[in-house]
């Protein structure tokens, strides 16, 4: 997926000048047009519409601006209403924001939650937490769940990779399903199903690689076994990486309150930041076997 717009709503908090300063070095490496935009609730509230506009003009620094397409757009709604809007109408191809412990922006996600954004938008979404620390993006871990999909989301890492000069890792967690929603509770981990998995993710691995050395990009595969999001994160931390490219997955209710949401929580945590690529749910058969007997004996385990 080529990116030549990228869409970067603020609020004018210090989690938006983050996403601000991050996405003008990413629209310079990858010679993208960026465009800031700040949604206003209604005429009355917020700053006037002249002030907002010279706030959005200071976020960037003229010298980071030089050789820069930036462009800065008002707009006054539902701050998730306009956004979704502004993506259209400016044709953006991804959209950067700061993450807030609080969740996302304010009033974008007032009686809504990160997962339920990170869903909702139709284009690749590009994060950093209050606790990020940007850096060289030397190294990008691409977090693979073996789906039919993946592919898709694969290459777009692999471009990125490409654009940056960058090694790309391709991690695979083999992650225990657990019978109930508690965290003590005792989970499927059936050494058959751990061995038909890896099995699995070594092969699908083994292709990505391959493709990498026929694009001339380092690709690195790496499997663990654990909780997803936290041998996500420790990869990450482990291997120096700039950024994160994970796949979200338009799953049903029941399988988000029961397995939870990977990420959410590294959209969360991570000190790097995160871009989550929207696909159509197409989970590997084999995962779906795991996951099937798990959902299958749910309603009869399953305790309040």
């Amino acid at each position: 997926m080529h990116i030549e717009n990228i869409l970067v709503p603020v609020d004018f908090s210090p989690a938006s000048q983050r996403a601000v300063d991050f996405a003008a070095g990413f629209a310079r490496t990858l010679r993208a047009q960026l465009t800031l935009l700040h949604v206003a609730e209604n005429d009355n509230s917020g700053k006037p519409a002249s002030d907002a506009k010279h706030e959005l003009s200071k976020m960037l620094r003229p010298a980071d601006t030089d050789g820069l397409g930036v462009q800065t757009r008002l707009r006054i709604g539902n701050a998730e209403d306009e956004i979704c809007a502004a993506i259209e109408e400016e044709f953006a191809d991804i959209v950067v924001m700061g993450v807030h412990h609080h969740g996302l922006i304010r009033r974008l996600l007032a009686g809504s939650t990160t997962e339920d954004i990170l869903r909702k938008l139709p284009v690749p979404l590009l994060t950093l937490s209050s606790d990020a620390q940007p850096g060289p993006v030397t190294h990008i871990l691409f977090a693979a769940d073996l789906s039919d999909s993946n592919p898709e989301a694969f290459g777009f890492a692999l471009e990125l990779a490409r654009a940056f000069g960058a090694s790309l890792i391709v991690h695979y967690s083999i992650e225990p399903i657990p019978i109930s929603y508690g965290g003590s509770m005792p989970v499927i981990d059936d050494p058959r199903d751990k061995k038909l998995l890896a099995e699995h993710a070594r092969q699908k691995l083994s292709e990505f690689e391959s493709e990498g050395a026929r694009q001339q990009v380092v690709v690195v595969s790496k499997i663990t076994q654990g909780v997803a999001a936290e041998k996500i994160l420790a990869t990450a931390e482990e291997s120096e990486c700039g950024l994160i490219v994970l796949t979200i997955h338009d799953k049903s209710l029941l399988e988000r309150a029961f397995l939870g949401s990977t990420a959410e929580r590294i959209v969360r945590d991570a000190r790097v930041p995160v871009l989550s690529i929207p696909v159509k749910d197409a989970s590997s058969p084999i995962e779906n076997k795991v996951r099937a007997e798990s959902l299958r004996i749910l309603p009869f385990e399953a305790t309040e």
